[in-house]
């Protein structure tokens, strides 16, 4: 057989309406509504390339593990007096009766003469005006002597806020071990903040060594005490089973407590467990709920996982205009998944004017984030030369980046443009590289068009068994061009006894799902006893 050009089909047109898929991790699940009109391969099979799925990406921001923080800042003024009760005398009483009446000026005044004879209080109190800028000019390295000089007496509020500046890196260097030797002293002393911050250091291992038995311990008498923050990392390693036995009903059971008091990370996670049925009945009602009131109060990922449900039909169908304000929201913040969803909804018009422009800009400012999804779609708007100018190389760019991070679709579309040259030099062996990628991901067109690489010999040694094992994968998944393939490999016999029987067969089910080569194909089979035409493609 001589060597031809291997034609392949055309990048699929996305067009139609389309269900979101729930994604784990960066990988789609493949969900296609209609393929396209594929070139067709003389001899041995042709390759696939259906239309990516009608879908947004639409990840769900799963509820694995990540640490919840909340900066609270360095402790106001009354919040730093009270702590102590102490008794009030001189000027620091002056400075706390001027405080009250809010005149900061003559408290700031007040505050910093007790401060310099040393009254502890007072200086944990001038370190607050300072930080907030209260009586004077904000001042963070001024707020961070002041507080480590009530540290140093022993004043807990002081310590825990220091701690908070050496944490953040405000006023001080960062320094993540100062922050836990702060946290430590203000939490031995029954700082419940502070508990909650040095449980979390010890769960994430920053500044200590990581000790998730050392963060139940921390965490659990603030998380009783009604510490919103405490409860929700609590409920984490419980779910988790990291530092105790997993258990996801005492890990509802937090969640649900630090929830009720509008801790925006908990009520996102409360939606994960009733999204997915974990520990709980599954309920997307309650879990858009609760996404909702998390999304309210700014939380990006419960905003994306609210679009995503309104975009998944069923209970929430038609609810479009919904999504996207979400969307929207979420990708303004700078939110990646979300970014990739606006555009998605952009490109096809869903709950706003379809405007392909505006389409690739958020694609474009999600892969510029490292987002897989909004790489492979900016590499399909490169490819088709929409919104920008057809770029075979920025596509390639785009689909390679996607690939690399697993993104099935890319990867087989990186090996359509290696098999055509398009973007790159022709290279059959990077197009089996590529296309095997997203064959063991399951990715059918793949598996198909590895099959065709196999009966066609390019890229790796011809093996029609090989071929044969590929186009059985793809039917698996009943992909209407491995279907038509094999019937060829039974019409020529290759790899298989030639039997126009079994060629029929297939070719029927392949035209069944009104591929167009199938049904012109079973016109042309021969009758038994007449010879064969083995180019059934004109």
């Amino acid at each position: 057989m001589s060597e031809t050009f291997l034609p392949v089909s055309k990048m699929p047109v996305l067009d139609g309406f389309f269900r979101g898929i729930r994604l784990f991790s960066a990988m789609f699940r493949a969900f296609a509504c209609g393929r396209t009109r594929l070139a067709f391969l003389s001899g041995d099979g042709f390759f696939s390339g259906r239309p990516i799925r009608e879908g947004v990406v639409m990840q769900e921001e799963m509820m694995g593990f990540g640490v919840c923080r909340v900066r609270r800042g360095a402790l106001a003024v009354i919040g730093c007096l009270f702590l102590a009760g102490i008794s009030w005398a001189g000027d620091y009483s002056d400075g706390m009766r001027f405080y009250q009446g809010m005149d900061y000026e003559n408290a700031f005044s007040a505050f910093r003469r007790a401060a310099e004879k040393g009254n502890a209080a007072a200086q944990s109190a001038l370190g607050a005006m300072y930080y907030n800028g209260e009586g004077t000019g904000e001042d963070e390295a001024m707020a961070a002597h002041w507080y480590l000089k009530a540290a140093e007496h022993g004043r807990m509020d002081a310590q825990f806020a220091l701690a908070e500046m050496y944490e953040a890196g405000e006023g001080v260097r960062q320094d993540l071990k100062k922050a836990a030797f702060w946290y430590k002293k203000a939490a031995e002393q029954g700082h419940l903040l502070a508990q909650t911050n040095l449980g979390i250091l010890y769960m994430e291992g920053r500044g200590v060594k990581r000790d998730d038995a050392k963060a139940v311990a921390l965490l659990t008498k603030p998380a009783r005490q009604g510490v919103a923050l405490a409860q929700t990392n609590l409920a984490m390693l419980y779910a988790s089973g990291r530092g105790v036995k997993a258990n996801t009903h005492k890990a509802l059971e937090w969640y649900r407590k630090a929830a009720s008091q509008g801790e925006a990370d908990a009520q996102f996670l409360l939606g994960n467990m009733y999204e997915d049925g974990t520990g709980v009945e599954k309920n997307l009602l309650k879990a858009a709920a609760w996404y909702r009131q998390a999304a309210e109060q700014g939380n990006a990922e419960a905003q994306n996982n609210l679009g995503r449900l309104y975009m998944e039909g069923g209970d929430f169908e038609g609810h479009e205009d919904e999504a996207f304000v979400w969307f929207q929201r979420a990708a303004d913040q700078g939110y990646a998944e979300a970014q990739t969803n606006l555009g998605v909804l952009y490109a096809y018009g869903l709950g706003v004017d379809q405007d392909v422009d505006k389409a690739v800009y958020w694609y474009a400012r999600a892969a510029e984030k490292g987002q897989p999804e909004g790489a492979f779609f900016l590499a399909e708007a490169y490819y088709r030369g929409e919104g920008v100018e057809r770029n075979d190389k920025l596509a390639v760019k785009w689909y390679e980046f996607a690939a690399k991070n697993g993104v099935p679709e890319s990867q087989d579309r990186l090996g359509l443009m290696y098999t055509n040259g398009l973007g790159v030099r022709q290279d059959y062996a990077k197009a089996v590289y590529w296309f095997r990628k997203a064959a063991r991901q399951g990715y059918a067109e793949s598996q198909n068009n590895l099959g065709v690489l196999h009966a066609r010999g390019l890229g790796v040694e011809q093996n029609y068994a090989r071929a044969i094992a590929w186009y059985r994968k793809a039917i698996a998944q009943n992909l209407p061009q491995a279907q038509f393939n094999l019937g060829t490999m039974y019409l020529q016999g290759h790899g298989v006894k030639k039997d126009i029987r079994m060629a029929r067969q297939w070719f029927m089910k392949a035209a069944e799902q009104g591929l167009p080569e199938a049904e012109k194909s079973l016109e042309r089979l021969p009758k038994d006893g007449e010879s064969i035409d083995t180019d059934l493609s004109t």
